[in-house]
């Protein structure tokens, strides 16, 4: 299989990213499947069923040789870490063209562990507890060419690099929970019939996690307090940590307090988060992680977003998308206007995030044509 002309895609046998990703550029970029070569490696870890772009050949890493790889339009590796580090330092020790093919696609996962060991040594070391290898920081002393929002990245990547030669396709996430045409039917849904604050308030409190002590300063907040007998919470609470959450429950109903409603969520498939995530009002967010749930959530119009003050999410979210955040200090401080939406207009932030997605695809498509 010849490789002229084509975009070639590392991604691990454990890889569940590559997928939204690539669907993204043929339904939303119109890149032709067959110009899509993901090239699969093995991560030493039990591999996961993940699913497959229909009309698109998958290659094997080791029946893929160096020279084929030279034809390709373009090398992208999805994030850089341990296991994927050493393939990319391969090609680049081996042809010097390769450094004109490479591009690193970065989200805030890899970037925060590189910050944190920076910030402890002054400088980037090996540390496989944070996947870091010797190979991961050989190749970012070499690489030039990274994905991702320019505004938020830029600097952090430079600091931790100590260099200045670094450039960047300012491109943010294009994909959502879902492909597109499952996300888009989706959305007509949930959206055709919906009113902002009509259907009755449903508050996700985390996208995946939420701390439980954070969670028992939301419940003492005034907003909480004020709303909670005619609101719906729905949090992921480990089994553990839930029977606290009761036991503050049944102290407000001894003390004749008002009743309130949690529902405590298990990790579930993505059509069911996406389900649930379109049926909320409002959104509390963690300090970081969970801005592509963010982004579906403010793009769909659904409802209002808070976020603690000068977190990473509130930062890169904000610099990002564009989408109006309430903003905290301490989750015990969460006012009742949060719930009120005074003065808020999902459409928006919905109307930023989708200028925003049309920015980046427009940029992409220079990449990948």
């Amino acid at each position: 299989m010849g490789l002229d002309g084509k975009h070639v895609f590392f991604i691990s046998d454990r890889d569940r990213f590559f997928f939204l990703f690539g669907d993204a550029l043929i339904e939303k970029l119109g890149l032709p499947a067959e110009l899509i070569v993901p090239v699969v490696f093995k991560s030493g870890l039990p591999p996961v069923n993940s699913p497959k772009l229909n009309d698109v050949s998958y290659l094997n890493y080791e029946d893929v040789g160096i020279e084929i790889l030279l034809e390709a339009k373009s090398v992208t590796f999805m994030s850089l870490n341990e296991w994927n580090s050493p393939i990319a330092k391969r090609l680049i020790d081996a042809r010097d063209e390769f450094l004109e093919k490479i591009y690193i696609f970065i989200t805030d996962d890899e970037v925060d562990r590189w910050t944190k060991k920076f910030e402890m040594n002054g400088c980037l070391s090996e540390d496989l507890s944070l996947h870091i290898s010797e190979s991961c920081i050989s190749v970012l002393e070499k690489v030039r060419y990274f994905i991702a929002p320019r505004p938020y990245f830029h600097k952090k990547i430079c600091e931790v690099t100590r260099r200045n030669d670094i450039e960047f396709i300012d491109a943010s996430i294009i994909f959502d929970v879902l492909p597109h045409y499952y996300s888009e039917m989706m959305r007509r849904v949930f959206s055709e019939s919906f009113e902002y604050g009509k259907s009755g308030r449903r508050v996700l409190v985390g996208t995946k996690g939420y701390s439980w002590k954070d969670l028992m300063k939301f419940l003492n907040s005034p907003a909480f307090k004020k709303y909670s007998s005619n609101t719906q919470f729905l949090c992921f609470v480990s089994p553990t940590r839930r029977f606290l959450i009761e036991a503050f429950g049944l102290y407000r109903k001894i003390i004749g307090r008002d009743f309130f409603n949690i529902t405590y969520l298990s990790p579930m498939s993505p059509q069911m988060y996406n389900a649930m995530l379109a049926s909320c009002t409002h959104l509390i967010l963690q300090d970081r992680g969970g801005a592509s749930t963010a982004r579906l959530f403010a793009k769909w119009g659904r409802g209002r977003i808070a976020v603690r003050r000068g977190s990473p999410n509130h930062v890169f979210i904000e610099e990002c998308y564009g989408i109006d955040l309430y903003t905290y200090d301490h989750e015990k401080d969460i006012n009742p206007d949060f719930f009120d939406g005074s003065g808020f207009d999902p459409s928006e932030s919905a109307k930023n995030v989708c200028a925003e997605e049309r920015r980046s695809l427009s940029v992409l498509s220079s990449l990948y044509s």
